[in-house]
């Protein structure tokens, strides 16, 4: 029988020409990925920054900080002044929706509440049951689709409202704890902390200038949560390998069904896993055999990811043909030990139909 790559030898170049108008999406869209984790970060004025003159705010220091770790981050502050946590429960979704992709890997970083204690006619804008309630909900339903963090309100001056801040912050732990999402306290250390309170006082009484920001980063920086993120994604460009695969319509609706996390078992007629080195290799792939391939689907995708490198020292690169046409060949009943070795997601490069 013969193996896509070894038929894929006789495309002309003129019918690769012409095939290539055929594509639906141009594979010049989709930049060859590394690790990219995208992070939603929704609340309200603190995860804006606001009187923050650098314009940074908590989240952008994190995320600057993890990038200068090596670490490749596209970060959305999604934070609204003066929003409570009944505004968030509305909206959240729609945010998310539009900058995760079910192909990325995806995180959410959650962090309200303040608004909910201010007083409109002697009560909480928001009830504390209320509160808790909409916080529930938002976090029980995130966490179904992303990883999820919460970071708690912070402190004021105003010594009534911080109290019921802390309050609310004791609830969302609770609420947290019982869903297994992470949940930081922020309210504890930044009622201690001088820099905190020294930039209250000097702004708007709510909002800290830079450094309180800073102050803010760096638990969150240093928190456990967070760091927990990364710690399974510092693998070097020099560690790992970007390889690429053509797949048709009912391989990826099971890489997606995965979670984008690994390539599903070899059928029974086919013994070997066939990943390419060459993104034009997997394209020719996608685009010349699978739309023509009434078992794809006819459809091709072009699919990216990393493999540790030291896994695939034991495998012979195979050349099929010419040196743009390279391969690895993976026997399927090691393909399992392949996707354990998979660093970070699947990524979906290019697609083409007829």
């Amino acid at each position: 029988m013969l193996v896509v790559s070894s038929q894929l030898l006789v495309v002309s170049n003129h019918q690769s020409s012409v095939n290539s108008q055929q594509s639906t999406v141009t594979n010049s869209q989709f930049p060859i990925p590394t690790h990219n984790m995208r992070i939603c970060f929704i609340g309200d004025s603190f995860v804006n920054g606001t009187c923050d003159p650098k314009c940074l705010g908590w989240t952008g220091r994190i995320c600057a900080a993890a990038c200068g770790q090596g670490h490749d981050i596209t970060y959305y502050n999604l934070g609204i002044r003066g929003e409570t946590s009944a505004d968030i429960a509305t909206r959240w979704f729609s945010e998310v929706f539009c900058r995760l992709p079910h192909y990325s890997d995806g995180r959410i970083v959650f962090s309200f509440g303040v608004n909910d204690t201010h007083l409109e006619k002697e009560k909480n804008r928001i009830e504390v049951e209320k509160s808790i309630e909409n916080a529930r909900a938002i976090l029980t339903s995130a966490k179904e689709i992303f990883p999820v963090l919460m970071v708690g309100p912070p402190p004021v001056i105003d010594a009534d409202r911080t109290n019921r801040i802390a309050n609310l912050s004791e609830q969302f732990s609770q609420v947290c704890s019982e869903l297994n999402v992470p949940y930081l306290d922020v309210w504890t250390p930044l009622q201690k902390s001088e820099i905190w309170q020294k930039e209250l006082t000097e702004n708007d009484g709510s909002h800290p200038g830079a450094a309180g920001y800073a102050e803010l980063a760096k638990i969150v920086h240093n928190w456990s949560g967070w760091k927990a993120w990364f710690k399974n994604i510092n693998i070097s460009e020099q560690e790992t390998v970007t390889l690429f695969r053509a797949v048709g319509k009912k391989e990826m609706e099971l890489i997606k069904e995965s979670d984008f996390m690994e390539f599903p078992p070899r059928l029974s007629f086919q013994p070997t896993f066939y990943p390419v080195l060459q993104k034009a290799y997997a394209i020719q792939i996608a685009r010349d055999w699978n739309t023509k391939d009434a078992a794809s689907g006819y459809f091709g995708y072009v699919t990216c990811f990393r493999v540790a490198a030291e896994f695939l020292e034991k495998y012979p690169v195979q050349t099929v043909g010419s040196s743009s046409h390279q391969e690895y060949w993976i026997p399927a009943e090691e393909l399992v030990e392949f996707n354990r070795n998979i660093v970070g997601k699947i990524e979906i490069f290019a697609e083409y139909q007829p």
